[in-house]
């Protein structure tokens, strides 16, 4: 899979496209209304750091809030890394309006007993209830289906957390089940390539 060498710019959430094949390491910015999502940077750790480490954001993470700059550290070289090697990762969401990270979203594999690539996203506390949250995750699931051509995404939440619920539905997901995972109960969603085109026209 490869990223085109242009800048996407969405418009109510549509991608302008120019497919030209470039380099796996090369991703440009997807720019939507409000939002930039771009690889992350090793310069991004002190704002990443400072939504990794609230409690209330990592209310429903796996591992918990990061204690230590070095885990927000590591988490940005392993997505640096895996955005070369893959073409894709979690990125650094932006606020266009005050060009700060404010949150994360994109996509990874997760060791914890699920197979696929797996849509992830946390914005920082004083950005919720804007739309953020669906806007990042919405261009997050179109630009695989549309640029590297995956064939299927998944995500896990837990029941509890309604509002990652909504943002999953409104992107198209459909939950298939609910199971264990990683030992915390959890709804588990998929989406592929074929409902989502199915769902453009």
């Amino acid at each position: 899979a490869i990223f085109p060498s242009t800048r996407f710019i969405s418009h109510n959430l549509r991608y302008i496209h120019r497919i030209k094949p470039v380099s796996l390491t090369v991703m440009q910015p997807i720019l939507t209304q409000r939002l930039m999502l771009r690889p992350f940077e090793l310069q991004d750790e002190e704002a990443a750091f400072a939504f990794f480490c609230d409690p209330d954001v990592m209310r429903y993470s796996l591992n918990g809030p990061h204690n230590s700059r070095k885990l927000t550290e590591d988490f940005i070289t392993t997505n640096m890394n895996r955005q070369g090697h893959k073409g894709y990762s979690i990125w650094a969401v932006v606020e266009r309006a005050s060009n700060e990270v404010i949150g994360m979203c994109g996509l990874a594999e997760f060791e914890h007993g699920l197979t696929g690539i797996e849509l992830a996203y946390r914005l920082r506390k004083e950005c919720w209830s804007r739309g953020y949250g669906s806007e990042a995750a919405m261009v997050s699931v179109e630009y695989p289906f549309t640029e590297i051509q995956l064939d299927r995404l998944i995500a896990a939440v837990e029941p509890a957390n309604v509002a990652s619920v909504q943002v999953l539905e409104k992107c198209g997901f459909e939950r298939i089940t609910r199971r264990p995972i990683a030992g915390k109960d959890a709804f588990l969603f998929k989406q592929t390539r074929n409902d989502w085109l199915t769902r453009q026209f």
